[in-house]
């Protein structure tokens, strides 16, 4: 990734998270029979430590499975995604294909039980967008919307196209909100298309994403 798409990112990433609230426990989780404790701030601890930021990995057969979140294990096919150093601290994990295709997740320890919902997120995703690249919200061109799962679970994904400085670049969301969690699986390419390279790698990092 060049300089240019290292700040693009950075600016445009960082603004999908949900406002942050305070500094508390806002749930327990077990993640492989121990217990911890979700953050408002989007981290998690094991239950009695003062921090835990770095999340256990579990085994799989040919992909590196890790739980990327307290909440969220994501498999990542060696062959495909190469994990790398998330660009803002709301993306608990980043991944790399190659120099035009990229993989982040942004997950939220609040969700329906607040208000969240598809309608919310979608609205969210493109006026965060619009502001990150300095254009109109109706500049912000939809692709597609549509309905999908992930690990079993009704999901909506968004696609939609952004420009940055000249550069062209397709984003395609996928969101899943359950009670206390909000989770985006996102891809996105270099380029003015939503290529079948792009849907194909985007349905691996959905099909390869699990709750806890």
């Amino acid at each position: 990734m060049n300089l240019k798409s290292i700040a693009f990112t950075a600016l445009l990433m960082g603004g999908f998270a949900l406002p942050s609230q305070a500094q508390e426990v806002v749930g327990r989780a077990l993640v492989e029979g121990k217990t911890v404790e979700l953050m408002a701030d989007r981290t998690w601890r094991y239950e009695g430590e003062i921090s835990g930021l770095v999340a256990p990995s579990v085994s799989g057969a040919g992909t590196n499975c890790s739980a990327i979140h307290a909440a969220v294990t994501f498999c990542a096919d060696p062959n495909l995604w190469t994990a790398s150093t998330p660009p803002t601290p709301e993306i608990v994990a980043a991944y790399s294909h190659d120099d035009r295709h990229y993989g982040q997740f942004v997950v939220e320890t609040f969700g329906s039980a607040d208000g969240v919902n598809p309608e919310l997120m979608r609205d969210i995703v493109v006026q965060n967008a619009a502001g990150a690249t300095g254009q109109r919200t109706d500049e912000i061109v939809i692709l597609d919307v549509a309905p999908t799962t992930i690990g079993g679970l009704p999901a909506e994904t968004v696609v939609y196209q952004v420009e940055f400085d000249g550069l062209k670049v397709v984003f395609s969301n996928t969101i899943l909100i359950q009670p206390s969690l909000t989770m985006q699986a996102i891809t996105y390419a270099i380029g003015a298309e939503f290529t079948e390279k792009h849907q194909g790698l985007h349905q691996t990092l959905v099909e390869n994403t699990s709750l806890n």
